[in-house]
């Protein structure tokens, strides 16, 4: 069940890659800088949302000329 058309690839990409980053990063940062308690999970998701459009935005931005770059240091 394909839905979306090819052309937005990189763009659901990102989307998707920055979500799962930030959840990560914010995730392990805010379990090292607090204590276990219920309150964990509204900080961690918090942390999350705010850190999301930054991250997507930076690979949005990055990634291509990233991409440029690696391709330049490989041989054939």
């Amino acid at each position: 069940m394909k839905i979306i058309p090819r052309r937005y690839e990189f763009i659901c990409f990102a989307l998707l890659m920055s979500f799962i980053t930030s959840l990560i990063v914010s995730g392990v940062i805010t379990a090292i800088h607090n204590p276990v308690n219920f309150m964990l999970i509204a900080k961690w998701l918090s942390g999350a949302i705010l850190a999301w459009p930054i991250v997507f935005v930076s690979i949005f931005l990055i990634a291509p000329k990233l991409q440029r770059f690696v391709k330049s240091l490989l041989k054939d």
